[in-house]
């Protein structure tokens, strides 16, 4: 193989003359893209600004504060009602031992930190 063809597949640093001679080689293997036409270009960018407001509409509504608080709510409602709409005595019975624990273990611990 010749000296021209071996520089052609070499890496050539940046500061050196070669780099500022050689025109951007093309990679091989890989497809190059389209010509594509102005119409064609504005398209994809009037679809694509379409696209970003439709999301950002979604994102305000989801991240509204009323829509926040009713899915926290709903998420509370299913812990302490079950499917059928009856009440999970179970879950109920554990918030209230926890809620109890709490009071008796403050009501010490105040009266020994005072």
């Amino acid at each position: 193989m010749d000296r021209v063809g071996a520089m052609s597949d070499a890496v050539v640093p940046a500061g050196s003359t070669e780099a500022k001679k050689k025109s951007p080689a093309v990679v091989k293997g890989e497809p190059q893209p389209a010509q594509r036409s102005m119409a064609e270009i504005e398209s994809d960018m009037d679809a694509t600004r379409a696209r970003l407001a439709q999301t950002l509409t979604e994102l305000k509504v989801a991240t509204s504060p009323k829509n926040i608080l009713n899915k926290q709510a709903e998420k509370v409602k299913a812990f302490y009602v079950d499917e059928y709409g009856a009440v999970r005595v179970d879950h109920v019975a554990i918030t209230v031992g926890v809620v109890v624990g709490v009071i008796v273990v403050r009501r010490p611990w105040r009266r020994i930190t005072a």
